[in-house]
């Protein structure tokens, strides 16, 4: 993950590190878990944590985005849920950084890394939660009942 926020494991800090494992062994089990549900979607794309365009743009996109979006909700969400879990847990870590012996300009860059990390998680989960409503249920969000989204209620 490009800019990605790097831990420091303080010797004598005991619990910091501690803490600080357990942060990397959860960072660890959340990419392995996003990876088994990138490949579960087969190879089709979804709109992820690091798109650029504003999330208006996901509900007026083509015909064939909104079936993609609409046949895979669930693997989208997913994906995305575990993206910003994954962005929080390295703003964790380097919230645990207790290296004193950083420049003032390396510890602005370091702060409006974790702000900007911490601004697209949220983001994010904004995002999935919108791709979560356009379904009734979760069966409906995995394609398993077809036609029960909220766009097909209002018809």
């Amino acid at each position: 993950m490009p800019g990605r926020l790097q831990p420091f494991r303080a010797l004598g800090m005991k619990q910091q590190t501690s803490d600080t494992a357990l942060l990397q062994d959860a960072l660890t089990t959340l990419e392995l878990v996003l990876a088994r549900a990138d490949s579960d979607m087969h190879g089709a794309p979804y709109h992820g944590p690091t798109v650029a365009a504003p999330l208006d743009d996901t509900r007026d996109a083509g015909a064939d985005d909104e079936l993609r979006f609409r046949s895979s909700a669930a693997q989208s969400a997913i994906s995305i849920c575990l993206s910003s879990a994954a962005a929080l847990i390295d703003v964790s870590q380097a919230l645990l950084n207790r290296n004193v012996e950083r420049t003032p300009s390396e510890l602005e860059r370091e702060w409006k890394t974790m702000i900007t990390h911490t601004k697209t998680a949220s983001r994010s989960a904004y995002r999935a939660a919108l791709i979560m409503t356009e379904h009734r249920h979760v069966l409906a969000a995995q394609g398993h009942v077809a036609g029960d989204t909220m766009h097909s209620l209002a018809s």
